[in-house]
């Protein structure tokens, strides 16, 4: 495709002209955020967040490593809502009468096994609700996928996120949790009252846009309830795990909460009550050292609307204004890594091969061990070696030579965990022993990847482990942000139903449960 100068300018114009701010990257143990602004907001908000995740690992006891989480969420914190929804819609357009899903979008988030990401308006820095409460609730989620294997109906799902993202965080050493959910008052108290019975059933996609706002706020007030309710927190507990034996949720509400009509009128009078317990927990400080703050290199601060926008997705349609936009913008860093790491995703996104792996090259040139350069330079050699249907076993092991390189520098890292084993794939060769244990390893490290955790679940199948094939899907299965229409779903109804042989028809490459449409190798 021939970029001219007005294809340069409308991707400007829609990017956004570079940022002349300082950028900051902050790194925690969990965390990777970039944002514009002083070091003290950022360290504040680095410090929230670190004290959040440590209070539901305290609740919950979930695991901790000691040092950096090889899988950290990156958290980009943009100027504000409404270039939160501009990054949400990701360069798509909404046709004339069309409702736009992103246009009240207040922060969001995505996990897949390249690096788990969420997007948030500046202000989630200081304000206790809103954009702070959103991003608490995802993160919920993404703890819950992380820690938590079993599966869990939908209104379990949001009422557990609800719960945890309603914090308390202005008494030094503590974190309270579960305060009452205000930003939902309105729908709990004016809107229609969905009842206990319909509530556990019901699916987020199949509820009409009323009904898909009170649902949250619903689920919040049930699963607070039965948290905090000393007669029914044991009923719950034995409920979670009827499911996951493989009952339906109205057989294992029946036996769990015993008549539904009257759980129904006790949650109605909690309501009325209008008061609500939280739980202090105990955190020990987050050292000071553990939250390190560096400005962006000149070059790599230039091309943050390109990593935007990069990090969000892009389509055929978008992907060359933003490589445009990024040739532009990083030309005159050639020895900045930060800028060409950047340019060589843009390069990626738009299918430029020899590009993305000369960009890899000018980062390894300066920082040899920069593991993100290691795998775009083994993407380009695989999609390059796909396009052109070369399938030789030199071209292969030349690309999984570079996956090796960045496993050895960080062996807990999924991406290229998964990379190795798709490149088999790619191939066309049936993957190894050691592919299928490195997929085992990344869905292990990044279960908030349904795509990866949807090509283990065929690998499963194709190996004729079902009960492995099915533990893995049903996490998926009861996703509450699928599609009324939820594939995963599917393949578990007929996998109990007819085992192998009725889910063969669903297996991969037929069966797709990513939102966005990646290129091969680099899930979104």
């Amino acid at each position: 495709m021939r970029f001219d100068r007005l294809a340069v300018a409308m991707a400007m114009l829609c990017l956004g002209a570079p940022l002349q701010a300082a950028w900051l990257e902050v790194r925690t143990p969990h965390f990777r955020i970039y944002s514009e602004g002083t070091p003290d907001t950022a360290r504040r908000f680095a410090t929230n967040l670190e004290r959040f995740d440590r209070s539901i690992r305290t609740i919950f006891a979930f695991a901790d490593r000691p040092g950096d989480d090889p899988n950290p969420l990156t958290v980009f914190m943009v100027d504000s809502i409404d270039q939160v929804s501009s990054l949400c819609r990701g360069g798509a357009k909404v046709a004339r009468g069309e409702s736009d899903p992103c246009r009240y979008v207040a922060g969001f988030y995505d996990g897949r096994a390249a690096g788990s990401v969420a997007f948030v308006p500046r202000t989630a820095a200081d304000n206790p609700t809103g954009a702070r409460t959103i991003l608490f609730h995802e993160y919920a989620h993404h703890l819950m996928l992380a820690n938590s294997p079993a599966a869990y109906p939908a209104w379990y799902v949001e009422g557990f996120a609800e719960l945890i993202s309603n914090v308390k965080l202005d008494k030094p050493g503590e974190v309270g949790i579960g305060l009452p959910a205000e930003d939902r008052f309105w729908s709990l108290t004016q809107e229609r009252r969905i009842p206990v019975r319909e509530l556990l059933t019901a699916k987020p996609a199949d509820l009409s846009s009323a009904d898909g706002v009170t649902f949250y706020g619903r689920a919040w007030l049930l699963t607070h309830y039965l948290t905090f309710s000393p007669t029914r927190t044991r009923q719950l507990t034995n409920y979670l795990g009827a499911i996951n034996q493989g009952k339906s949720s109205e057989e294992a509400a029946s036996v769990a909460f015993g008549d539904l009509d009257t759980l129904n009128k006790e949650v109605e009078a909690y309501l009325s009550r209008g008061r609500f317990s939280y739980r202090p927990v105990q955190v020990a400080d987050v050292p000071a050292a553990a939250i390190r703050i560096r400005r962006l290199e000149r070059g790599e601060a230039a091309l943050m609307p390109v990593r935007l926008r990069s990090q969000r997705a892009v389509d055929e349609e978008s992907a060359p204004l933003v490589v445009a936009q990024a040739r532009q913008l990083a030309a005159p860093w050639p020895n900045d890594p930060g800028a060409q790491l950047i340019l060589a995703e843009a390069e990626f996104d738009a299918g430029y091969d020899d590009e993305t792996e000369a960009a890899a090259d000018r980062v390894l040139a300066v920082r040899p061990d920069s593991r993100d350069a290691m795998i775009f330079k083994a993407l380009a050699i695989m999609h390059r070696a796909s396009q052109g249907h070369h399938f030789d076993d030199a071209i292969w092991r030349a690309a999984r030579g570079w996956l090796l390189k960045a496993n050895k520098i960080e062996p807990d890292a999924a991406w290229p965990l998964f990379l190795f084993y798709q490149s088999f794939l790619d191939q066309g060769k049936t993957p190894t022993a050691n592919a299928v244990s490195a997929l085992e390893q990344a869905s292990g490290l990044a279960p908030q990847d349904g795509h990866l955790r949807m090509m283990l679940v065929n690998q499963y199948l194709r190996d004729r482990k079902l009960a492995y094939a099915r533990a893995a899907l049903a996490p998926l299965a009861y996703d509450p942000h699928a599609s009324g229409d939820n594939p995963a779903r599917r393949l578990l109804d007929r996998l109990d139903k007819d085992g192998l042989a009725g889910a063969s028809r669903d297996m991969m490459p037929n069966i797709d449960i990513s939102v966005d449409e990646p290129k091969p190798g680099k899930p979104k």
